[in-house]
């Protein structure tokens, strides 16, 4: 199956303008070759004055040969910077396909081809075995020249070399027959380096094949391959190239279909060989029928009738794709085994989801029949059996994007007997977008607005550019565009305009959403959330299942002596979908009414935007998963036969993918602790019961303890594609965690440090027994500074913890006394603590060691009367906490 389903697009391969061309000059040459004799070997090219050596008339026998050294001494190549080249010249007195081989065993050769008169033609590095040369290609009568060089240049040192040429034989078309009908036209080959190589990319062996169609009709050719990975090419002499396939067919084989006039026409077989993607040598098959159509109609035919998929997405996060299918034939898909299998792969990176397969049944692909994922690629007579599950991708690059969703028919034996697909493009944006909204603040309008860019390439005056599809939101006043904002004000207007534009306006659209379906008549008020936190949200969590498993009655039944079922696991299931369902109808009805006076051009304020932010996360994290849960055992109970629907089915796949984080009855513990619910561990034994009773029971309360654990990363993602990650707002939803205060310092020793400024002042500094150095805001004694007078710096703290003040003051003597206060206030004087006269600008100094003791208490360190010092900028960095 995985063999079946790779269908790669190889990039680097031959465009559609290269094949034409070439393939119309290659339907000129299918005439076979004519013998030339008196080939002749020749010496290597030793002239000093470089010019071509002449190896004479190609030969059909043994062609033409030379040998020879580059010795870091001959002539400098034409093409190769710093490389030895010899010229070799020769001449083609009869059309055909010519093999040029230039090896060595020390040297990476190159080759260049190039006409008389020295025009360049054709090159070739390493198209031969290991790195050796080859051009491979079809000449006409004429003379022609050959540069032989190496990649490495004078540098790699001397090597000797061998050059071949010779007509290749057994190149020419193989021809099948002729086209009839019920009577098929095949070939076998194998693809390797020493065969004929392709007429379009040399490089890629080929083979070419002739068939007649004697009448005109529908013609199907199959190129097969299991190493190969076939392309194939079509053409005739009257119409040029018709076509060209790769990975058409089944797999990465290739298929060209197509209506024919009678008449000739050539087939090229190759391969892709590229870059280690196929081996050297590989097997294929060649078949070419002509199809009945009228027996072609009244067989089955499934195709992908319709596919929905946004115009625009956020890069990161996922989105659905729905679709139908149909079978347009006019007979049935075989009830023998045969299956359907759709899938939707995405780009430009490549992503993949991929259907469960669908067998063939009396009420599966009939003739006429069609069904589909979503009511919204429904058609008048399609219909909506569950079966069919909506895709979904995830494409995590902004800019152009594309998603292809295809349909593979297989019979019992795994054999692919139908295929069809359609592509859809799309935008992948970076955040939200909106278009220009006003918002009020504090009773003053922004306009703000979210346009994804159409790109902007990098230049001298923005070096990194702008890529495709990069939303930067952007808020001015309304009454004065040009007008600087508070980059607060800014945020909080970004806010408000994503929620009410990209979050309320399309809330019941949202999937996890729409899924609850019609909400019920409102009773009570909306759930009310102090913020998204872990803790809130698992409180919430707590509080429902404490009161679900409580109200079940339960509890009394683990100390009975019989099993538990999966019926009162489903009770409890059904229960607790019907109170999130009860708790949802006021958020609908909450939504619907802001959605109305939005509509009516009063916009959101901040608390509201707030609101629904947590409200939309609680029901989907919370909600969500209940009234899933909800359905599944509703459907499953439905079933007449008792075993599960596909709708059911897909909805368990859905929620126990929700419930993938890992949480579970450790989480459910930490939820019930934070609602503060009564006997914890009875709670969490009938939960032990119920999870191995019903594992839907499980993932769908797993899945809300994800929720829970997600949201914070969910904010933070949201407000990062807004711009506004580090906001208020964000810290409103996700708030910090508390500060756990530092322990409080013990006994800090130290050293005053002291230098003598350009400018004549003395700076200082304190160096800690560790080494790290903290430098005051104030800690400059000025020149005329008042003798005797102490001054004193900002105060200087560690670890957010105060530790003193350095002081210091000038003598009479021209001497400066230094000394410091520490937190409490006391002054300490160090043994060593003059600073001489004679100071040399620049030369730092230190006092001897001392100890300060920590505050006393808790209060405001006291600094004493000493006046400050002048502040200045620092001299070296701050490493520690100067005030």
């Amino acid at each position: 199956m995985e063999k079946q389903m790779h269908n790669t697009i190889h990039a680097g391969r031959t465009s559609t303008h290269l094949l034409i061309a070439t393939l119309c000059a290659a339907i000129a040459l299918l005439a076979g070759a004519l013998t030339l004799d008196n080939a002749r070997p020749a010496a290597a090219q030793t002239t000093p004055d470089c010019e071509a050596i002449d190896l004479g008339p190609l030969g059909s026998e043994d062609g033409l040969e030379a040998s020879g050294s580059w010795t870091t001494e001959d002539c400098d190549s034409r093409f190769r910077i710093d490389s030895d080249a010899h010229t070799y010249r020769f001449e083609v007195t009869a059309p055909g396909r010519v093999r040029i081989e230039l090896g060595s065993r020390d040297a990476d050769s190159q080759l260049y081809l190039l006409t008389e008169d020295e025009t360049r033609i054709a090159d070739d590095d390493d198209g031969g075995a290991v790195v050796d040369s080859r051009i491979e290609r079809d000449f006409v009568p004429g003379v022609y020249l050959i540069e032989a060089t190496t990649v490495g240049g004078r540098a790699r040192g001397p090597a000797d070399f061998s050059l071949s040429i010779r007509y290749l034989s057994g190149c020419e078309p193989i021809d099948l027959g002729v086209l009839e009908s019920g009577t098929d036209l095949t070939a076998e080959g194998t693809w390797s380096l020493d065969g004929c190589g392709s007429r379009i990319v040399s490089q890629h062996p080929g083979h070419n094949y002739t068939f007649t169609l004697p009448q005109d009709g529908r013609v199907l050719i199959d190129l097969t391959s299991e190493h190969g990975d076939p392309v194939l090419s079509l053409a005739s002499p009257e119409r040029g190239v018709i076509g060209a396939n790769d990975d058409g067919g089944a797999g990465i084989n290739s298929r060209i279909e197509s209506y024919l006039p009678a008449g000739l026409y050539l087939i090229e077989a190759t391969t892709y060989r590229e870059r280690g993607l196929q081996p050297l040598s590989s097997d294929f098959e060649l078949v070419v029928q002509l199809l009945d159509e009228e027996e072609t109609q009244r067989g089955f035919n499934l195709k992908v009738e319709a596919v929905h998929a946004p115009d625009q997405v956020i890069a990161g996060e996922p989105f659905a794709i729905d679709y139908r299918v149909g079978n347009v034939g006019l007979g049935d898909l075989p009830d023998d085994g045969s299956y359907a299998l759709a899938y939707a792969r995405g780009g430009p990176r490549w992503v993949i989801d991929v259907e469960e397969e669908l067998s063939a049944s009396p009420e599966r692909w009939q003739a006429g029949v069609s069904d589909h994922s979503d009511p919204v690629t429904a058609s008048a007579t399609s219909g909506g059996s569950g079966e069919l599950q909506s895709f979904e991708l995830t494409i995590r690059d902004p800019g152009p994007a594309w998603v292809f969703v295809g349909l593979l028919v297989f019979d019992a034996d795994d054999e692919e007997i139908g295929f069809h697909g359609v592509w859809r493009d799309f935008m992948v944006v970076t955040g939200p977008t909106f278009d220009p909204v006003t918002i009020s603040i504090d009773d003053t309008d922004y306009i703000v607005s979210a346009i994804p860019s159409e790109g902007v390439e990098p230049s001298d005056e923005d070096e990194e550019g702008v890529e495709e599809g990069a939303v930067i939101p952007e808020v001015t006043l309304a009454d004065d565009p040009e007008a600087e904002i508070d980059p607060k004000i800014e945020a909080r207007a970004i806010y408000i305009a994503a929620v009410q534009e990209y979050l309320l306006a399309g809330i019941f659209e949202r999937p996890l959403i729409a899924a609850l379906g019609e909400p019920g008549e409102a009773a009570g008020e909306p759930v009310s959330l102090d913020d998204l936190s872990r803790g809130t949200l698992l409180a919430e969590i707590g509080r429902l299942q404490a009161e679900a498993l409580a109200a079940s009655g339960l509890i009394e039944a683990l100390g009975g002596d019989e099993l538990f079922t999966a019926v009162p696991a489903e009770d409890v299931l059904l229960g607790s979908a019907q109170a999130a369902a009860d708790s949802y109808a006021p958020l609908a009805a909450a939504w619907t009414a802001l959605q109305a006076r939005v509509a009516e051009g009063e916009g959101l304020t901040l608390e509201e935007a707030l609101t629904v932010h947590m409200q939309l996360t609680y029901a989907e994290g919370v909600v969500s998963p209940a009234v899933t849960a909800g359905a599944i055992v509703e459907a499953t109970r439905s079933a007449a036969d008792g075993e599960p629907p596909a709708v059911a089915e897909w909805l368990t796949a859905d929620l126990s993918a929700r419930a993938g984080c890992g949480a579970g009855p450790a989480q459910l513990r930490a939820a019930l602790a934070a609602a503060d619910a009564a006997d914890v561990a009875a709670l969490l034994a009938l939960d032990g019961e119920l999870r191995f009773a019903l594992p839907v029971y499980r993932y769908a309360t797993n899945a809300a303890l994800c929720a829970a654990y997600r949201a914070s990363g969910t904010v933070s993602r949201f407000m990062d594609q807004l711009g506004i990650e580090d906001s208020a707002e964000h810290h409103r939803l996700i708030p910090p965690p508390p500060r756990e205060p530092k322990a409080a310092p013990g006994p800090q020793r130290l050293r005053i440090i002291v230098q003598l400024a350009e400018d004549g002042r003395l700076e200082h500094a304190v160096e800690f027994a560790d080494g790290e150095t903290v430098v005051p805001r104030k800690r400059f004694l000025e020149t005329d500074a008042e003798v005797d007078v102490w001054k004193i710096s900002t105060l200087i703290s560690r670890d957010d913890w105060p530790v003193g003040w350095i002081r210091a003051r000038r003598l009479a003597d021209g001497r400066v006394e230094i000394g410091f206060r520490d937190a409490n206030g006391v002054a300490i004087a160090p043994d060593v603590r003059f600073v001489p006269a004679d100071l040399r600008e620049g030369e730092w100094m230190r006092s001897s060691e001392f100890v300060a003791p920590p505050q006393d208490g808790a209060g405001r360190p006291a600094s004493g009367p000493d006046s400050e010092m002048a502040d200045g900028p620092p001299r070296f960095p701050v490493t520690g906490g100067g005030g």
